[in-house]
């Protein structure tokens, strides 16, 4: 899992092979599938998450390193009679199909679901207003992450960085707040902690070698202005 661009099209809001006239219900489908994309990765990850590389490794069975598998295999078997005519194929792109998307939203959606499950035990000890504090730095720091996505895709590496950075910070204001929770069985507090902080851990690998690969680009394309 060392490189998630996708090469954007310079053209892309001129034309587009990938354009289509879908209705309303086959773009349901559609996002009905790209959910089951993150699902499978998180099943996948949880799965693996204590082995050496298993983020490397949940890509791999993810398919990401084949460019012959689709991300979107499953999708098409949901299509009733009036969409059976749309296949993988000609499928539009979307940034649902992107991994880092895909990643993202999976692990946030783990940390989410478990910090709501946390914070409705009574015998956890929080303040509203530090449920607030951590709620809203989850939700900065995958907001960030998407836009950066978005940034990837027009080609905009420098505001990709930006985003990532921003990102980042929200990620350390996250570790730093899971650090202070408290809970009266400070075995189960523990055990909570240490499964927020592998996803959290991952997520920051993750985007520091997508901004790594942004900051390649910026000085390639600098170099080649030059020439």
């Amino acid at each position: 899992m060392t490189n998630f661009n996708f090469e954007p099209d310079d053209n892309n809001w001129d034309s587009s092979p990938n354009e289509t006239s879908w209705s309303e219900s086959q773009w349901r489908h559609y996002l009905r599938g790209t959910d089951k994309d993150s699902a499978r990765f998180l099943s996948i990850y949880n799965s693996i998450k204590d082995k050496p590389n298993h983020l490397d490794e949940a890509a791999s069975l993810m398919g990401w390193d084949n460019e012959d598998i689709s991300l979107t295999d499953e999708i098409n078997v949901s299509l009733d009679e009036e969409d059976a005519s749309l296949d993988a194929s000609n499928s539009p792109y979307t940034l649902h199909k992107h991994p880092v998307y895909v990643v993202t939203k999976a692990l946030y959606s783990y940390l989410n679901h478990s910090w709501e499950h946390f914070i409705k035990d009574e015998s956890a000890a929080i303040k509203p207003s530090e449920c607030w504090a951590l709620s809203k730095s989850l939700h900065l720091g995958e907001i960030n992450i998407l836009l950066s996505i978005q940034a990837l895709d027009l080609g905009d590496y420098g505001l990709a960085i930006c985003h990532i950075k921003n990102s980042l910070a929200e990620l350390n204001t996250t570790l730093s707040m899971f650090n202070k929770i408290n809970h009266s069985d400070n075995e189960f507090l523990d055990a909570f902690i240490s499964e927020q902080k592998i996803r959290l851990f991952d997520l920051r690998e993750l985007w520091i070698r997508v901004m790594g690969d942004c900051r390649y680009e910026c000085q390639r394309r600098n170099e080649s202005d030059q020439d």
